[in-house]
């Protein structure tokens, strides 16, 4: 373990049909983005895991009792946390602060950036605990990672979540020193879908391959 201090908090909701990916759930069906979206979940946990870079928690929504949460759990050894707050902005400020408490830096991501790789989390870790705010813009506007070592509530309230503005607002209200990684991609829609479908380069595992092939993305 490189950062035994820090923490990488994942942040899952439920894998429950209609409440997840439901942008790509208007091209592939309810029920196909929740599998979509758990198959995209294990696959972080794992990797995450497996990077080894900092220990990781499974901050989860609406709460921690799902079967897939219980997984996580038993089977990967991870702790659960439940994510408390009205809106995205809120749970996120919300988890950071409570796990700074006692550990940092922190660094936040979602389950849907399969493009993230170890070196990601290293150099995020590393400029966290360079007392910077490190972040990773979404090729959409958003960001898949973000990084520190001491609270900035001011980047968690009233920012246009899930909108094409968020990274550029968030740029606006860093204080301090900011370290921007080179963008990701993230899996919202179905043109993304088709493009993690095409890449050779992120080692998926069989199971979700195998899933991808059965789904019509044309």
């Amino acid at each position: 373990m490189q950062y035994p201090h820090a923490r990488i908090l994942v942040f899952c909701k439920a894998p429950q049909a209609g409440k997840v990916k439901t942008r790509l759930a208007k091209n592939i069906g309810e029920t196909a983005a929740k599998i979509v979206h758990e198959h995209l979940a294990r696959h972080c946990l794992q990797q995450m895991l497996g990077f080894a870079v900092a220990p990781v928690e499974l901050w989860c929504a609406p709460d921690t009792d799902h079967d897939f949460f219980s997984y996580c759990h038993t089977e990967l050894g991870i702790p659960l946390k439940q994510q408390v707050g009205n809106d995205l902005g809120q749970r996120m400020q919300h988890a950071i602060n409570e796990t700074l408490r006692n550990h940092a830096p922190v660094v936040l991501i979602g389950t849907d950036c399969p493009a993230l790789t170890a070196d990601y989390l290293q150099s995020a870790c590393f400029a966290a605990s360079q007392n910077k705010t490190v972040i990773v813009p979404a090729e959409d506007g958003g960001y898949v990672l973000l990084g520190m070592n001491k609270l900035q509530p001011e980047l968690f309230v009233d920012m246009p979540w899930g909108t094409s503005q968020v990274y550029a607002k968030t740029m606006t209200r860093v204080t301090g020193e900011v370290e921007t990684l080179m963008p990701l991609w993230d899996i919202d829609y179905i043109t993304d879908l088709r493009r993690l479908s095409a890449t050779d380069d992120i080692p998926l595992g069989e199971q979700f391959q195998t899933y991808l092939k059965t789904l019509t993305l044309s």
